[in-house]
């Protein structure tokens, strides 16, 4: 009896931990897969980082209303660095990224904000490819 307690205990905290891991988001479904995505606080993530990470999650789905037609620039910006807050692994910000440079308008976040942002340090290769890419292209009217 002793040992099937223990069993349901282990069992019960093992399918917890599990139930509050975020969900993955895949580059096929990200705009759904985000409606659902729970920031989890790793250790060393500050309580302020994880705090204001949550609010522009919070605020970012609140802002597309569940519909993956309203996603714009601005709103895989504020996902990728919130992201970032997170200390999410580098393979979810290149994610985010790839979704971000996919939308007109992108180049004004890559080429204005570049040494502003810590994610940078993350995915510098990728950045730097589209950054320079960006100052090529007639796409950044209205960046100055």
């Amino acid at each position: 009896m002793k040992f099937i307690f223990t069993f349901l205990v282990a069992l019960t905290c093992v399918a917890s931990s599990f139930s509050q891991e975020s969900t993955p988001l895949s580059f096929e479904n990200f705009e759904t897969d985000f409606f659902t995505y729970n920031p989890v606080q790793k250790k060393h993530v500050t309580n302020d980082h994880f705090s204001f990470a949550e609010y522009v999650i919070t605020e970012t789905k609140k802002s597309l209303n569940s519909n993956v037609e309203n996603y714009s620039v601005i709103h895989y910006w504020n996902i990728l660095t919130a992201l970032d807050m997170l200390k999410e692994d580098k393979a979810t910000l290149i994610l985010a990224f790839q979704k971000l440079v996919e939308l007109e308008g992108s180049c004004k976040y890559i080429v204005n904000y570049k040494n502003k942002i810590s994610f940078y340090k993350t995915i510098t290769a990728m950045y730097d490819h589209y950054y320079s890419q960006c100052k090529k292209s007639n796409s950044l009217v209205g960046t100055h």
